[in-house]
């Protein structure tokens, strides 16, 4: 690609770009494993494939530890998700690479091509650092597992933080076609998405209690989840900013969708200062002006 890129017409593009996000599409990981414990038990067929002895099935069983073989099937299991997310990682890293060398030859369906490619790389992978059952049982399975918790969590930052990129770089750019596509309206969508996401995370739960009259406190979050939210924070930094950056009629347009997320910013726990900061900045900035026209 790196050396090629140039001779290729939009057509030729489009071609790989969908064949990028066909490999993206292809080899999202899979935990159905860990959910799904049925598919792990192991049967006399299962078994029986392990020697060729001439020696019957039920003698067969007799003959094998079920929970080896249930192990090296989990192992398997383990290792192909492993394997799945890091081939996803560095197709992330490779889209963005080409990007970058080749932005100005992308038109805006091209360049979209890609954003829906790795916009589904992050929500896979969101969708499976939100499963608590998964994480829980990830978390049991201890050495064998070996996983970070949330255990896709560099991915999906990556592959937002990607997406992000392609959607601001359009509005700035703007190439044919721009603004009949509906890429202004996706950066306001993911934004709004990712905002949501974190405070979900970053809002302490509540310990209630059985008469409506008791008080209803929060619970801090734990030292796991804490890092966690540190770890999203350049994530959350960079949503405010790429919102910021929308033209002053499409900020104030949007900023009674967006105005209740600052809100929830402000009472969540966070891992790090850095969110705290840059919401200070887009109040006093952006939404402390348009308060003070309409007085």
């Amino acid at each position: 690609m790196s050396n090629a890129g140039e001779l290729f017409s939009d057509d030729k593009w489009l071609e790989v770009v969908s064949s990028l996000k066909e490999a993206a599409n292809a080899t999202l990981p899979d935990v159905m494993f860990i959910l799904n414990r049925d598919s792990l038990d192991v049967n006399y067929e299962d078994a029986s494939s392990r020697r060729n002895d001439g020696v019957s099935a039920e003698s067969r069983m007799e003959d094998e530890d079920l929970d080896n073989l249930r192990r090296e099937r989990l192992y398997v299991a383990i290792s192909d998700f492993k394997c799945r997310a890091a081939v996803q990682l560095l197709l992330v890293q490779a889209i963005i690479e080409i990007y970058n060398m080749y932005r100005s030859q992308l038109s805006t369906k091209n360049t979209l091509v890609v954003f829906d490619a790795v916009n589904q790389v992050a929500s896979h992978a969101h969708k499976i650092n939100a499963d608590v059952t998964l994480r829980s049982k990830l978390q049991e399975l201890g050495p064998m597992a070996q996983m970070q918790d949330p255990p896709l969590l560099r991915l999906e930052i990556e592959s937002y933080q990607t997406c992000l990129t392609f959607l601001q770089n359009l509005a700035v750019d703007q190439p044919p076609f721009y603004k009949e596509s509906k890429a202004g309206s996706q950066l306001v969508d993911l934004c709004q998405e990712v905002l949501k996401f974190y405070v979900d995370i970053a809002r302490p739960p509540r310990l209630t209690e059985s008469s409506p009259n008791q008080a209803h406190w929060l619970i801090p979050l734990g030292s796991g989840r804490k890092r966690e939210l540190a770890t999203r924070a350049p994530l959350i930094v960079t949503t405010l900013q790429a919102f910021c950056s929308l033209g002053d009629s499409s900020f104030e347009k949007n900023l009674s969708y967006f105005f209740p997320h600052f809100s929830n910013l402000i009472r969540c726990e966070h891992g790090s200062s850095e969110v705290q900061v840059a919401l200070s900045e887009i109040l006093s900035s952006s939404v402390g002006p348009i308060l003070l026209r309409s007085c």
